[in-house]
């Protein structure tokens, strides 16, 4: 990774808080509704908007997602099932040659 592309885990937060709330108006909610709905305090998610709580519990964030209808689809997106399970990625590598002989002599 270049570091001209990386981004820090503060700015990712930031950028996830900011589409909270966009997401959150979108769906007609209030910080207090979403509050109640969610479970999430009224005060956590404000200072989260506001990016003065970079902290946010995963629960908590899987809460506020729940509430604007976007859980299932994060979790597709970020990270998706792998087309092959692990275990069967392994056997398949096991027949896989880990060196290619090659014979260079000219018949």
């Amino acid at each position: 990774m270049l570091e001209e592309d990386y981004i820090s885990n503060l700015e990712i937060l930031r950028v996830l808080a900011e589409r909270m709330k966009e997401y959150r108006l979108a769906c007609r909610l209030s910080q207090r509704e979403m509050a109640e709905k969610s479970g999430v305090s009224y005060t956590t998610i404000c200072r989260f908007e506001q990016g003065k709580h970079p902290n946010i519990s995963l629960r908590n964030f899987i809460a506020l997602l729940r509430q604007v209808g976007m859980e299932m689809r994060m979790m597709e997106q970020v990270l998706p099932k792998l087309p092959v399970p692990p275990m069967a990625l392994r056997e398949i590598n096991k027949y896989i040659p880990k060196r290619v002989r090659r014979n260079d002599s000219a018949d």
